[in-house]
């Protein structure tokens, strides 16, 4: 089937089923609320994304088939959670997803189809047209006349003189259009070196996250697996944490906190963030967090679905003498900020 013809038929099919849902509830046959119906299966939006990208994957590349198999296995999750099918999370299918995408990358090099080699003709008199125009092949010259017989067009040397002419204004055009394209060549250049040279002098600094100059911030930086960070006791500093993939659990109960505000950012991409922190009145936490997919759950307070953004702080943060603030950044993955104490 095609990839364009299933998008269109599976997408029609979707619109039908929502109209006749209306139709069904304005003649009284189904009654149900649109706020509780969309707050319950919101998820199914996700997985018609992932439905369709996996759908379009013969059109735009394996590429949309992966994307796709990803938002539908998220968009599954939280389906299943909601309607309390069962209890997992983002965080216990991370451990999973890099071994399966190995395993699936080896199988894709396997199976891969072999690329066709554009193999030059055998026939050496065939030519190639190495120019997009469209022209038509002019016809090819008349033979020339055998010189031991009269010549039956007195004006042929004429139409010779003329065609020779013709072609060899043919060519000066050739010869312009191609001097004036190493003209826009060598242009083009010098301006990508003086624009590359601007650039590198504009951004010859490192930028941090937050101040720069501070000569005192721990940077810390994983890319698969997990981090846990606050084990023993440990002075605590101006912090910096990336990860890409897996789980980040920082504990601050430990920590020494020093006089001020102590700012530690937090950057996931997929994999849940944990922070506890000390339950002690002299030490006030702000906590800004964001997420696109996941639920938060910040110091009592619970979000979920997309597009969480959450900015709270303790009561009494602004009078407190030791400050700590957190912010937490995820694409996907839940977020929790714990008192503990």
């Amino acid at each position: 089937m095609n990839g364009n013809f299933a998008n269109r038929l599976f997408t029609g099919l979707i619109i039908i089923v929502i109209g006749v849902l209306f139709l069904l509830r304005q003649t009284g046959h189904v009654t149900f609320d649109i706020s509780d119906l969309f707050s319950t299966y919101w998820p199914v939006i996700l997985i018609i994304i992932g439905i369709r990208g996996l759908l379009t994957s013969r059109t735009y590349g394996s590429g949309s088939s992966w994307w796709g198999a990803v938002v539908l296995l998220v968009g599954c999750i939280f389906l299943g959670r909601n309607l309390e099918w069962f209890s997992w999370s983002i965080g216990d299918i991370v451990p999973y997803i890099w071994p399966v995408a190995v395993i699936l990358i080896g199988i894709h090099l396997i199976w891969r189809p072999k690329s066709r080699r554009h193999e030059p003709p055998t026939d050496d008199w065939k030519s190639y047209r190495p120019y997009s125009d469209q022209a038509a092949v002019p016809p090819a010259p008349p033979l020339h006349p055998d010189p031991t017989k009269p010549t039956a067009d007195p004006f042929g040397h004429m139409q010779e003189e003329k065609r020779e002419g013709t072609d060899h204004n043919q060519f000066e055009g050739y010869s312009a259009s191609k001097k004036d394209f190493k003209d826009w060549k060598k242009d083009h250049k010098s301006e990508y070196k003086k624009r590359a040279h601007e650039w590198k002098r504009n951004h010859k600094e490192h930028v941090e996250w937050w101040n720069h100059e501070d000569s005192n911030v721990q940077t810390r930086s994983g890319f698969i697996g997990d981090i846990h960070i606050g084990q023993d006791y440990w002075d605590l500093k101006p912090l910096n944490i990336s990860h890409f993939i897996g789980d980040t659990v920082l504990d601050l109960t430990k920590a020494q906190v020093s006089l001020g505000e102590t700012k530690i950012h937090v950057s996931s991409f997929i994999g849940d963030v944990k922070v506890y922190v000390p339950n002690d009145y002299e030490v006030g936490v702000q906590v800004v967090s964001s997420a696109f997919i996941g639920d938060v759950k910040i110091l009592g307070q619970k979000e979920g679905g997309m597009f969480t953004n959450i900015n709270i702080q303790s009561h009494s943060y602004q009078q407190s003498d030791k400050k700590i603030k957190l912010i937490v950044s995820t694409f996907i993955g839940d977020v929790r900020v714990t008192k503990v104490g």
